[in-house]
């Protein structure tokens, strides 16, 4: 909704240092106690789900990039795309009106993995450096799912933004192939839910491509 880009991409690039600092050490970039450890259950977010380019399909286009990401997906004409090398690419939605605080957004990212860890540690850590990092951060559900055939993780928190707004999130993280992708839907509390159409089928379009992975070490 309405962020100036140069405050939305200081923030995007701030919530990227945060989540790689955390992988880095042991994973990634929202309340009360979770319960991890449940059984996979394949609801809400089950998905069967060069270069770069964009292609139109119907009232979205195509966003694929080989050469660094090798991911593919499908979203909105009317929404935004910004890519951060070597760490992924967020999408976001245009403003609703004027006066519009918040710009919906769904970002991808991904890092290095040695594709031991379980789904549930994977969530629990991630849970831990929220708590850590974000203001008022709070736990609303936490499940184990499966999307395009992997067992993930989903949790759903909110946090206040470093401008006071409060922010509802959702994030889906799977590993595969030596690398952990995390995709976090966030949005104004007030709009969660009118958007959650456009960004299951996002989900449900998402490709991994073939690329050499721009990483040496894995964690």
């Amino acid at each position: 909704m309405v962020v100036r880009l140069f405050n939305f991409t200081k923030y995007f690039v701030l919530s990227f240092i945060i989540a790689y600092a955390s992988l880095s050490s042991i994973i990634m970039s929202h309340i009360v106690q979770q319960t991890m450890g449940q059984t996979t259950t394949t609801t809400p977010v089950t998905c069967d789900c060069t270069n770069t380019t964009y292609t139109t399909s119907n009232s979205f286009f195509t966003y694929q990039n080989n050469s660094t990401l090798g991911i593919k997906i499908q979203y909105p004409s009317n929404w935004k795309n910004q890519q951060v090398d070597g760490v992924g690419v967020v999408f976001i939605s245009p403003p609703e009106t004027n006066l519009d605080r918040f710009l919906e957004k769904l970002t991808i990212a991904f890092f290095p993995s040695n594709n031991n860890t379980s789904v549930n540690e994977l969530a629990n850590r991630v849970i831990n450096n929220y708590k850590e990092h974000y203001t008022d951060f709070q736990l609303i559900e936490s499940k184990v799912i499966t999307f395009k055939t992997n067992l993930a993780y989903t949790i759903v928190y909110s946090y206040t933004d470093q401008e006071l707004r409060k922010v509802i999130v959702m994030d889906v993280g799977m590993a595969k192939d030596h690398r952990v992708y995390v995709f976090s839907y966030s949005a104004d509390p007030t709009e969660y839910s009118s958007y959650m159409s456009t960004i299951l089928k996002m989900l449900n379009s998402f490709e991994i491509l073939p690329v050499n992975l721009p990483y040496s070490n894995k964690v």
